[in-house]
């Protein structure tokens, strides 16, 4: 064998080792990154309301706080979350009867943050709701429900700022927007910024403000 092939060969077997180990790094730093993109760096948290916050009805009208699970507690979790609106809120909710709900959203409105509401035909024709939602409309915030009172529009969530990456956000559950709901059911809520859940609940938002009549 020549001089001249053993020396490639010499060549080929001392740089090989090196070879081999950068195109094993450079895929393991190509697996690395697919799988970081593929993490959910998404917040989850829940609320819940039942015996522990019972007995907090005098704190939700008294607005004192008694604890983490005070009914006062939990629901101005929700309000804050509310507020902290830039662009929009999305409300979609069987039925909506506080009063500090919609305060918050006319608030939010004169500061020229769009607020659209969806709710039910049959809970929008108490009396409660009849007066709430008549200042809200007084107010230019636009309401949408089905024609028919046998279409139980059931859903409750609340998107939050839905077409901006950084500050979307939704809270969903089975709680209602009502006292009955915050200071005597068992009820739990779910607020995240997770994109694929506020890219699926929107869409349904959507879907629902274009088939539905304005009121």
């Amino acid at each position: 064998m020549s001089k001249v092939v053993l020396g490639a060969l010499w060549v080929v077997l001392t740089t090989l080792p090196f070879f081999l180990r950068y195109v094993i790094k450079q895929k393991y730093e190509k697996l690395r990154k697919a799988l970081q993109d593929q993490e959910d760096d998404s917040y989850y948290q829940c609320l819940f309301f039942g015996p522990k916050n019972f007995s907090c009805k005098s704190h939700f009208y008294d607005k004192k706080e008694c604890g983490e699970f005070c009914s006062f507690t939990q629901f101005e979790r929700l309000i804050h979350y509310i507020v902290s609106a830039k662009k929009s809120v999305s409300l979609c909710m069987y039925i909506l009867t506080l009063k500090q709900v919609q305060t918050s959203l006319i608030q939010l409105n004169r500061k020229g943050i769009k607020v659209r509401i969806i709710t039910d035909k049959v809970m929008h024709q108490t009396k409660v709701a009849q007066e709430l939602f008549a200042g809200l409309k007084e107010n230019g915030i636009e309401f949408r429900i089905p024609d028919s009172t046998e279409q139980l529009m059931h859903n409750k969530y609340c998107l939050i700022d839905e077409t901006d990456e950084q500050h979307a956000k939704v809270f969903f559950g089975s709680l209602n927007l009502t006292s009955q709901a915050v200071l005597k059911n068992f009820e739990s809520v779910i607020l995240t910024n997770n994109k694929d859940i506020i890219g699926r609940l929107s869409d349904e938002f959507e879907y629902l403000w274009r088939s539905l009549k304005e009121s």
